[in-house]
């Protein structure tokens, strides 16, 4: 015997009028709920852009002693450019005369500070720059393990007089990174468990109410999907109207409130594309269905014994 998919789809929208109120509290849980997993994702990208702003401007300077030999010199430069070695991305050497000259650009706005200058203090340098920014601690062990480093430094005894890497704000850059994914996981996990108990609670409520009909279709030999299907489905329908007003909230955030934030805060760029949003809309989209299915069948297979 054939059934129209559309007893199904009927049945699933009388029950959620019929419980309009639990399914409206259901609605409101979802959308609350996905919405703030939005906000927290499309934060974490925004942070991952800026993280990896910074990570891309991670590097290793080498302080050069004055009077140092230009055939030392040039021997450790060889040693960790691109060719020999595979960590590295490039190696620039930088003269005193260069670097006082940087020095200068980013003191125009204090020319005291550059009149004092009576003669040029700052060393020349080997800047390099790395492939992975958290590969640092194992280049600079590679750089105070070779014999040309303590040749054209003025500490070889101390060479962290001699290196400059910022050891400390890497450290706190990759465990900021790492506790915002932890946090992430975290929040999605429990405001998932959350909806689906919700949704859990309405599917339990519409059984009940209709328990003498379910009873009469169990006499008449209905089989468990035939009488399951329009529950899910009600789940489902309620994730998926969450889901929606979740991405355009989203969405409207994106195009009349992060324009204003970028014209206060114009050193970062804080919208995000259309394909990032597309996908965001598809996740969360997604995830509201899989919360509905989820929730529905648990309430099912706790309370509706057939």
């Amino acid at each position: 015997m054939a059934i129209n998919p559309g007893y199904f789809v009927m049945e699933a929208l009388s029950s959620f009028r019929r419980n309009w109120v639990m399914s409206v509290v259901a609605v409101i849980t979802i959308y609350l709920s996905l919405l703030l997993v939005g906000v927290f994702v499309v934060s974490g990208m925004l942070v991952n852009t800026i993280v990896s702003s910074v990570e891309s401007k991670v590097n290793i300077t080498v302080f050069l002693k004055d009077g140092a030999a230009s055939a030392d010199v040039s021997a450790l430069q060889a040693d960790f450019d691109q060719q020999h070695n595979p960590l590295v991305s490039g190696i620039t050497y930088v003269s005193k005369e260069e670097a006082l000259n940087r020095f200068k650009q980013q003191m125009k706005d204090s020319p005291e500070i550059i009149r004092q200058l009576d003669t040029n203090p700052l060393p020349a340098s080997l800047e390099i720059s790395l492939k992975d920014p958290k590969t640092v601690k194992q280049v600079v062990g590679q750089i105070k393990a070779d014999a040309n480093f303590a040749k054209v430094v003025g500490h070889p005894d101390d060479p962290e007089k001699d290196l400059r890497y910022g050891q400390q704000i890497i450290d706190r850059l990759f465990a900021f990174t790492r506790a915002i994914s932890i946090a992430e996981v975290v929040l999605i996990a429990m405001l998932g468990l959350v909806a689906v108990v919700l949704i859990g609670n309405t599917i339990r409520i519409a059984i009940y109410a209709r328990r003498r009909e379910i009873s009469i279709m169990r006499l008449v030999g209905a089989s468990n999907w035939f009488i399951r299907t329009p529950f899910l489905l009600e789940g489902m329908l309620q994730s998926i109207i969450g889901a929606l007003l979740a991405i355009l909230t989203l969405v409207a955030l994106q195009l009349f409130v992060m324009p204003k934030v970028e014209v206060l805060l114009q050193f970062l760029h804080l919208g995000l594309s259309t394909a990032a949003m597309a996908q965001l809309a598809a996740i969360l989209l997604a995830s509201g269905i899989l919360i509905g299915l989820v929730g529905s069948s648990i309430s099912l297979r706790r309370y509706l014994r057939v």
